[in-house]
């Protein structure tokens, strides 16, 4: 197990020991990159396009809009995670990383007929979800082994209220998302569009993900160590909104399903923007 340095000094701070990104978690990550601008050119940039350009049609527009938004939400995730210099700064994303991507892959094999299978955007898909389980899982187990505990001597803990909150909520949201998923009828009973299962399960994958990574940085606990995931949470009801207006007409937007995520995802944006302004002093300890 990694022991914890300390810093000599008249006001000495334990401080985690820094473990540097190895080569491979790097490569992959640049790899993770492509595969986010491939689908931010597609499903983001032309969601009415998606029976040409995604791995498969989806319908309504709005509901390849909303799959766009996340796309591009958390690509500033794998951009920031690229250009880090230590594990501790990206662990935070790989638990929920592989959760959602296999999860993703789960999706593929239960709606295989629905896929344009054989095409180019399929196999794009395909690869970006069947590769990632595997290699984030490998890759974190040895990274791991050479560094401090998760949560370990955080230098600029974040407030307790925060992490309380990201914890339930995040639990929360995880938990909404599992049963969704697993009965997805009840999704197309109270969608502010048409689902199919497919679509349904696919939005509850990104949930999924939100939610473990909200759980993911309450576990951490430290500033610096999450600070690279504020950007997707803060991104995601920006990119919500303005992909739900381009297809204002398709929206029932009195829904009420529709206006309970975005006032969760909206508030947990104004909370993380708070500390990204504000950030936790260093410890004393």
């Amino acid at each position: 197990m990694s022991t914890i340095a300390t810093t000599p000094g008249p006001a000495a701070t334990s401080t985690p020991h820094l473990t540097p990104i190895s080569w491979p978690l790097r490569a992959w990550l640049g790899v993770e990159v492509l595969f986010g601008v491939a689908a931010i050119a597609t499903i983001f940039l032309r969601p009415q396009d998606s029976a040409t350009n995604f791995a498969w049609p989806i319908k309504p527009d709005v509901m390849a809009a909303t799959i766009g938004a996340f796309y591009i939400s958390v690509s500033t995730i794998f951009v920031l995670a690229v250009l880090a210099r230590h594990w501790e700064q990206v662990r935070v994303i790989v638990i929920p990383a592989i959760v959602f991507t296999a999860t993703m892959l789960l999706t593929t094999f239960l709606h295989w007929d629905k896929f344009s299978v054989g095409t180019l955007p399929y196999y794009v898909w395909f690869a970006s979800y069947l590769l990632p389980p595997p290699i984030f899982a490998g890759l974190y187990i040895w990274q791991q082994k050479r560094a401090a505990p998760v949560g370990a001597a955080p230098s600029q803990p974040l407030p307790a209220g925060l992490r309380s909150f990201l914890r339930i909520n995040g639990l929360l949201m995880t938990g909404v998302a599992l049963l969704l998923y697993l009965a997805p009828a009840l999704l197309q009973q109270i969608g502010p569009w048409d689902f199919t299962p497919l679509t349904a399960r696919t939005l509850c994958g990104w949930l999924l993900a939100t939610g473990l990574l909200q759980v993911s940085m309450a576990w951490e606990g430290d500033w610096p160590r999450v600070k690279l995931a504020v950007g997707m949470l803060i991104a995601l009801p920006v990119a919500l909104l303005f992909q739900l207006f381009r297809f204002a007409g398709e929206v029932q937007w009195s829904n009420l399903a529709l206006w309970a995520l975005l006032l969760d995802v909206g508030l947990v944006a104004l909370l993380v923007l708070y500390v990204w302004i504000k950030p936790p002093l260093l410890s004393a300890d």
